[in-house]
């Protein structure tokens, strides 16, 4: 009898221990597709194939409304969102470049020359995640599994790269122009140079090969959806040479912009599924007990999208040829793994807005802001109230603006008149809804227009003393808007709604219309895997996401 209850125990322990034992999948792959607003995943449906974004849509789950719910929408803050699980508040990723107070100079987000380049000459590689302030769920990944999980980050930009994979990650692979390489930095284990697959791929010289190609249409698609006469909007100045209309001599363009100009086409993507699917081969990543993780980044969508924008052929032609790139993703992710061994997200860093001069000739109220001569005007005003010619602005961008406290206060100013003055001469531009102070942003309730996007978008020893509200549909002149094509960077729909699909890992396929946000995808993995969500994350648990 004591031996038949031992038993039963014994059963019953071990039933309870292996119930409680968590289920992962052998591989995650975190797609972000730079520039994807939400209604891409149908615009273009009708011509994309049954393999890639339908597959997608058919067989997983996908949340329709989720949105960002910070400000501002770049592709850094986006990036860091989706793997930290918050906003720029949380993480201190508050844009792509800002003034930094202790440079006393303009800051790329990722920049750092303590690194050296590992791949390539120049200075392409000296960068790090030292700017990101709060784990990412692939940090917590590695530590969860005493770094036997495997993390590598992908992607044609550098920032696209590292801040997804994380502070602690096996590896970080971005694009070098000049070399045509994919490179790293001496940041991470790859410090002593390229690994011997690394190399050989590189020495494919496959952006060559691309770049040696005409882009052209793709035969036997109407490009229903792409607006006719286009072509009069579609003079983006991002790259020069590539001004609008197929079919495009790669060649020729590459001899004036170098390989650069791959970021412009779909080969670009072609180029990270290539690279993608021999990291995920030769770092044998899905391969044991441990789940590994590749975050995955497409950036000529974003490319594409500032210098022709979001209704031209190319950006259709980009989005049906990346469709194709999906396929070919998961079609390798059935033969390699089994669908039910992958888990896969795909979500976006930010949407993209309508090209102000198009809007202007239909008749909806939109037009371009002159932030580029913001810094010379309001330089100006100063002088005139204040009766000095000392420079009281350090920089003006992303529709901040950042004062020179330290001139300020010697001078014996007023800092609080001084904002105010700035506010309400700023407040009489064009274009502008209204104009708040870091305090402003910091006290008035979240009630109050753009004030709850604005505070979880701002972290106060990066973000700027000033910042200015548009209207809708207006947008600050940077190069794709001066000459046409699309930007972001707005709390407004155009921005802020991009695709959230969940799919392989026994998800179960259907929609949900519920709101949700991208801070939710970092807390929703986590959960996945049962792990501790990223330090500083914010965001929800994805309920649907667990029903079987």
């Amino acid at each position: 009898m004591r031996l038949l209850t031992a038993l039963l125990f014994s059963w019953i322990l071990a039933g309870t221990l292996n119930a409680q034992a968590p289920v992962r999948p052998k591989l995650i792959i975190g797609i972000t597709i730079d520039q994807m607003r939400y209604d891409y995943l149908y615009r273009y449906a009708s011509q994309y194939g049954s393999d890639g974004f339908n597959r997608l849509l058919r067989e997983g789950l996908s949340f329709e409304s989720t949105h960002y719910d910070f400000l501002p929408t770049y592709t850094a803050p986006g990036h860091a969102c989706i793997y930290t699980g918050t906003g720029p508040a949380g993480n201190g990723i508050i844009g792509n470049e800002w003034w930094d107070p202790e440079w006393n100079a303009k800051r790329y987000v990722t920049s750092d020359k303590r690194y050296q380049t590992i791949g390539a000459e120049g200075r392409a590689g000296q960068h790090s995640p030292s700017v990101l302030l709060s784990t990412t769920v692939t940090d917590e990944l590695r530590l969860a599994t005493n770094f036997r999980s495997k993390v590598v980050g992908i992607c044609i930009k550098d920032r696209g790269s590292i801040l997804p994979a994380g502070h602690i990650p096996n590896a970080s692979y971005w694009f070098d122009d000049q070399s045509g390489n994919w490179i790293t930095s001496s940041y991470y284990p790859d410090s002593l140079g390229l690994p011997e697959w690394v190399q050989a791929f590189n020495n494919r010289k496959l952006p060559e090969t691309y770049c040696s190609q005409i882009w052209d249409r793709l035969p036997g698609v109407t490009y229903e959806q792409s607006f006719a006469d286009w072509k009069k909007y579609d003079r983006g100045r991002y790259a020069v040479s590539l001004t609008g209309g197929f079919p495009h001599n790669i060649p020729a363009i590459r001899k004036k912009m170098g390989l650069g100009v791959i970021r412009f086409t779909p080969f670009a993507n072609t180029l990270t599924v290539d690279f993608a699917l021999e990291a995920l081969q030769q770092m044998q990543l899905g391969e044991d007990a441990f789940p590994d993780l590749l975050a995955l980044s497409f950036s000529a969508p974003d490319y594409g999208g500032h210098q022709f924008g979001i209704h031209a052929e190319e950006v259709e032609d980009i989005y049906l040829r990346l469709d194709r790139e999906i396929a070919r993703l998961l079609n390798y992710i059935d033969q390699r793994y089994g669908k039910d061994q992958v888990l896969i997200f795909v979500s976006a860093d930010h949407g993209g807005g309508e090209t102000p001069a198009h809007l202007k000739d239909i008749r909806i109220p939109a037009d371009v802001f002159p932030e580029s001569k913001v810094d010379s005007a309001l330089s100006a005003h100063f002088k005139s109230r204040f009766q000095t010619d000392r420079r009281l602005i350090h920089s003006v961008m992303n529709q901040m603006v950042w004062l020179n406290h330290q001139l300020i206060d010697s001078l014996g100013l007023d800092r609080q008149l001084l904002i105010q003055v700035a506010k309400d001469y700023l407040r009489k531009m064009p274009g502008v809804y209204t104009v708040y102070s870091a305090e402003d942003i910091l006290q008035l309730p979240a009630d109050a227009p753009a004030i709850a996007a604005l505070r979880k978008g701002f972290y106060p020893k990066r973000s700027g003393d000033l910042f200015i509200q548009l209207d809708p549909n207006w947008h600050p002149d940077d190069q794709a808007f001066l000459y046409g094509g699309a930007t972001h960077g707005s709390s407004y729909a155009y921005d802020t709604h991009v695709p959230l699909l969940w799919y392989g890992a026994g998800i179960k396929a259907g929609k949900s219309y519920q709101p949700a946000t991208v801070s939710d995808i970092a807390p929703t993995l986590s959960a996945f895997l049962k792990i501790m969500e990223p330090s500083a994350s914010t965001g929800n648990v994805l309920e649907r996401v667990f029903e079987r």
